[in-house]
């Protein structure tokens, strides 16, 4: 006879709810004290729980570190955002997509991400959770590329990477920092950077070539 086992929701959500407090007060640590200085017991402190807990439900400090770059890149916002460009045959709309979802994500995560980029020169551990960061919006900005190429109306000659890079120009990391940095809210970040993108790859009457 084979015997099933049983997982019990309750305890499930409680294991989450527990990985979830686990990485949220790395997070904070992280920003705070930063990476090199910021110990696993001093996780285990900050979110209540048992030293052994942290490395059963998240794992090592480098498992912490990625944790928090891989629920970042599992957005659902992000998700919303390409499902809704995949539906969309307006090239316009497409652009306006990106700039409102990627500054969506952008503003709910912008303290992870501040600690990926600013530290991952200087620790190879904060390299690779970057990387995994990074990977994922190009990634993302790579389907909505090839979205906006297949429903047309660019400018002529522009090939399918020359899209890719400029969709990352605008609506990449640096380009939201860049933009923050000016002291303008959101909104009006995301009404430039789409505006931009537009005369960048659309042609300028707004007539299909």
């Amino acid at each position: 006879m084979v015997v099933r086992g049983y997982r019990s929701p309750v305890r499930a959500r409680h294991a989450e709810d527990t990985r979830r407090s686990i990485i949220e007060a790395a997070a904070k640590l992280f920003a705070e004290q930063g990476y090199a200085r910021t110990s696993v017991a001093a996780v285990a402190a900050a979110a209540g729980v048992a030293v052994n807990t942290v490395y059963t439900s998240v794992g090592n400090k480098p498992a912490l570190i990625m944790a928090m770059s891989e629920d970042g890149a599992a957005d659902d916002t992000a998700k919303e955002t390409e499902r809704r460009i995949a539906e969309s045959a307006d090239p316009r709309e497409i652009l306006r997509l990106l700039a409102d979802g990627t500054g969506q994500v952008r503003r709910r995560r912008q303290d992870t991400l501040a600690i990926l980029l600013d530290n991952r020169n200087a620790d190879p551990d904060v390299a690779a959770a970057a990387e995994v960061a990074v990977r994922a919006v190009r990634d993302r900005l790579k389907v909505a590329a090839a979205r906006l190429l297949a429903v047309g109306g660019l400018r002529e000659g522009l090939t399918g990477e020359q899209v890719e890079q400029t969709l990352w120009f605008y609506f990449g990391f640096e380009a939201w920092r860049t933009v923050r940095a000016f002291g303008w809210n959101w909104k009006d970040s995301a009404d430039w950077l789409a505006q931009q993108a537009t005369h960048a790859l659309l042609p300028a009457d707004g007539s299909r070539p």
